[in-house]
């Protein structure tokens, strides 16, 4: 049974909860990112930003180097996937950068995975407000490399993104219902993107991401494939 009880509708994203024992999360690799283990706000977090050298690809290279991540333990296809994530801009972060952070799965072999991305400083809690433009953008679905950054702005406008009441230097729960090709992504509790054309229907792993100049923070981490019990 693909997740047939979690129906994968908004009102069964659940209300934003904490873990009472939150575990640390176990890096298996890292791709183009640096992590270690601090506190923030409260609570016990895995950092995770680019490398130096990552970075400055970023900095030099306009197509806006490649795809940054921490691989966690786990194979995934479908199911529910949790974190609590935050994210504040560093002090190398580029004009375009927006504190972004988010899940990558079904992560394969060649690097191609699929991924929901928050952009902090484009959410409706930034401060100050970003333009209205920016605002649609706070939630991002990308599919790489079928769908990038840009691909999912022009070719499909305001479909695999929408805006969100998310802001930088705050945590945020967010919440993956997956199945087939079907996603539902909620925030605090709150349904905030669907997504009906996933493109990668099969098992991979679990990273979590992180954007340019962006220093991001993860805690609580949960993967429950489907048919798993909680």
């Amino acid at each position: 049974m693909h997740m047939a009880a979690v129906g994968l509708s908004a009102s069964l994203l659940g209300a934003a909860t904490r873990s009472r024992a939150a575990e640390p999360i176990v890096v298996l690799s890292h791709q183009g990112v640096r992590s270690w283990t601090t506190s923030y706000l409260g609570m016990d977090a895995l950092t995770l930003e680019l490398t130096e050298g990552e970075q400055a690809r970023r900095t030099d290279d306009a197509r806006g180097g490649r795809p940054a991540y921490a691989v966690v333990p786990g194979a995934f296809q479908d199911g529910v996937i949790e974190v609590d994530l935050a994210a504040d801009l560093n002090d190398r972060a580029s004009a375009a950068a927006a504190a972004a952070v988010g899940l990558v799965f079904r992560l394969d072999d060649d690097a191609r995975f699929e991924a929901i991305q928050l952009r902090m400083e484009d959410g409706a809690l930034s401060h100050p407000p970003p333009p209205a433009q920016r605002r649609l953008k706070a939630v991002r679905y990308v599919s790489h490399p079928g769908l990038p950054l840009e691909g999912a702005r022009d070719d499909a406008p305001g479909v695999h993104e929408r805006s969100a009441f998310i802001g930088p230097a705050r945590w945020h729960r967010l919440r993956l219902d997956i199945v087939g090709r079907r996603l539902v992504a909620g925030v605090d509790g709150q349904h905030v993107l669907s997504v009906d054309d996933l493109r990668l229907d099969r098992a991979g792993r679990v990273a979590l991401w992180v954007g340019d100049g962006t220093r991001g923070q993860f805690a609580n981490l949960s993967i429950v494939p489907a048919g798993a019990r909680r």
